[in-house]
């Protein structure tokens, strides 16, 4: 009996064992692949660019940081308000560009969508948000421990890049809050064109954090595409 217990108690340990392996490379494998991924999808965007300014020459000569209330909100009012200009609509999934952040020494693609691929690979442009560079609010989501994961160290005055194919616009940090997951009214209309970085918060917290970090910036350079 004795020594069937002991028997037992060892082909636990020994699943506890093997389980607890699998788990951790399980998360060793997905903190290898997101910024592998992401990384991917920034390389693809400076690829389309470098096409597109080739092509152009020879002329002359490609966790939600959201809830569900906050994202219906912003679908209503478009980030900029009952005044705000119409809204240009793409493809979820689309790349729409990139984001640095020259303090940080970071740089990422932004893409359409909130989803699980979009976020994935970059920065989430919220739908119903104006395009960055566009008059309004527009709206940037990423989880905080990827793509977002320094936001915090981000203070007034530090410039954020942007490069869509409108052109180079450069913002300058404003201030920062921290507010409740559902709070629908977190991202203020505009009627100037800002910028709004979303993500959970806190950063260091396990499991759905309660509450998300807003980072706003306002537009103070922009080189439109030519």
């Amino acid at each position: 009996m004795m020594r069937s217990k002991r028997s037992l108690l060892r082909m636990a340990a020994w699943l506890v064992f093997t389980g607890s392996l699998v788990v951790l490379g399980f998360s060793t494998y997905q903190a290898i692949r997101g910024p592998l991924e992401a990384q991917q999808a920034l390389r693809q965007w400076d690829e389309l660019q470098r096409e597109t300014e080739d092509g152009n020459a020879k002329r002359a000569a490609d966790e939600n940081p959201l809830s569900p209330a906050l994202a219906g909100k912003l679908r209503q009012t478009g980030g900029g308000g009952e005044s705000a200009l119409p809204v240009q609509t793409v493809a979820d999934g689309e790349l729409l560009g990139k984001i640095a952040f020259p303090s940080l020494d970071q740089r990422y693609a932004i893409l359409e969508g909130t989803g699980y691929e979009p976020l994935k690979l970059g920065a989430g442009h919220v739908p119903g948000s104006p395009l960055p560079g566009d008059d309004g609010n527009s709206v940037l989501a990423g989880h905080r421990d990827t793509v977002f994961r320094s936001l915090g160290k981000l203070k007034a005055g530090d410039r954020i890049e942007v490069e869509t194919t409108s052109g180079h616009f450069t913002y300058e940090v404003t201030g920062r809050r921290i507010v409740d997951a559902d709070n629908a009214d977190a991202v203020q209309a505009s009627t100037e064109p800002i910028l709004t970085l979303i993500t959970c918060y806190p950063f260091t917290y396990v499991g759905p954090a309660p509450e998300r970090l807003l980072l706003t910036a306002k537009l103070i350079e922009e080189a439109p595409d030519s």
